[in-house]
């Protein structure tokens, strides 16, 4: 199933979301699987679906937090990559999770991609006005 699998660092004060793209391109990573990131972060956007078509809102969260789990997919949409990941964050007193939309990292990201051996494709739902996730 995976033709590769992709194990990295992400290191403090860089932004999570941003440094996974920049991997994915410097790796010409086109299609995969988010297994897992693990870590800690300063702070975090995360957006929550409100209604639809695609209405997002967004609360940042500021920490030290625990990455408790991640997961997503890599795809293309025409010739853009996109990266989509959801996360789950906790501190003593706090629990949240929902879509990644920015997150400095505190101490440390380990990041595990799945590149998979087939496309990863996504496309504008008309009904959810979402970009779903389909295979080629």
């Amino acid at each position: 199933m995976f033709k590769k699998v992709h194990v990295f660092r992400i290191k403090p004060g860089q932004e999570l979301s941003g440094e996974i793209n920049r991997y994915c391109q410097q790796h010409q990573i086109r299609s995969g699987v988010v297994i897992g990131i693990i870590g800690s972060v300063q702070r975090a956007k995360l957006n929550f679906l409100k209604e639809l078509p695609g209405r997002y809102e967004t609360a940042e969260y500021r920490g030290p937090l625990e990455i408790v789990c991640a997961q997503g997919s890599v795809a293309l949409k025409d010739a853009d990559l996109i990266v989509h990941i959801h996360m789950q964050l906790s501190g003593q007193k706090i629990c949240r999770g929902g879509h990644l939309a920015e997150a400095i990292v505190f101490s440390t990201a380990e990041v595990v991609i799945g590149e998979l051996d087939f496309q990863l494709c996504r496309y504008e739902d008309e009904y959810t006005g979402l970009n779903e996730l389909r295979s080629l």
